[in-house]
């Protein structure tokens, strides 16, 4: 049996932003570190929040973004969609 969700466990929408969040830092050559030192708080932090262990705060979030030179609503929009396949017939 599933264990049901508490309100503070992360969502499928924590697990988008942390990979994003992820695949941004590493574009830019950062550690985790590096992104943890330029928002306040430690890179185990970061490893929490890119693997949705953590969910992150708003205002985190955007201090993130901020440093990141990232929209904040692109953490937020939907992945592009897979392209579908043929059908056999």
């Amino acid at each position: 049996m599933k264990k049901p969700l508490s309100p503070r466990s992360a969502k499928t929408v924590d697990a988008l932003i942390g990979k994003r969040i992820r695949e941004i830092r590493a574009e830019k050559g950062l550690s985790q570190a590096d992104l943890g030192q330029a928002v306040g708080v430690s890179f185990q932090q970061i490893q929490k929040y890119e693997r949705a262990t953590n969910r992150i705060s708003a205002s985190t979030l955007f201090a993130i973004c901020q440093f990141l030179d990232y929209p904040i609503e692109k953490m937020f929009a939907d992945p592009a969609p897979a392209p579908k396949r043929p059908t056999k017939r």
